[in-house]
């Protein structure tokens, strides 16, 4: 019973306090792995439904738009590229163009790179003095 909310505490206490980039990190990273799945789905079956995880994956993309900061030229084009990830998806779910799956995951694994970079050169400014 404790151990239970023990643990309900914690992921609680760790969704609230996680920074926002490590947060669009992990999500990126599961959009991989999702992305990955999808993609051997529709090489192991003749005719896969893969409504149910495009449509995740494109929520995933309204929620990383939404903390995007539209007012500058950066955010901008991070919106424009979430935009033309998420019209590919939506060309493999109505077209049926399921070779578009890897280079979805490409895009999507670059954008995760991408903010590791981000939070690395963070990371070294924060921790880094002139005077030393």
């Amino acid at each position: 019973m404790y151990i239970k909310r023990a643990i309900e505490v914690y992921q609680t206490t760790a969704s609230t306090t996680t920074p926002t980039i490590d947060s669009i990190i992990q999500l990126l990273n599961e959009m991989s792995s999702l992305l990955s799945e999808t993609q051997a789905t529709t090489e192991r079956v003749a005719n896969p439904n893969v409504s149910e995880p495009l449509k995740k994956l494109q929520y995933v993309l309204f929620e990383l738009m939404g903390v995007v900061d539209h007012r500058s030229e950066e955010g901008k084009r991070l919106v424009l590229q979430y935009v033309v990830i998420n019209q590919s998806l939506l060309t493999v779910q109505l077209h049926k163009h399921y070779e578009l799956l890897p280079e979805i995951r490409e895009q999507i694994d670059q954008l995760a790179e991408a903010w590791s970079e981000a939070r690395r050169n963070q990371r070294r400014e924060r921790f880094t003095t002139n005077g030393l």
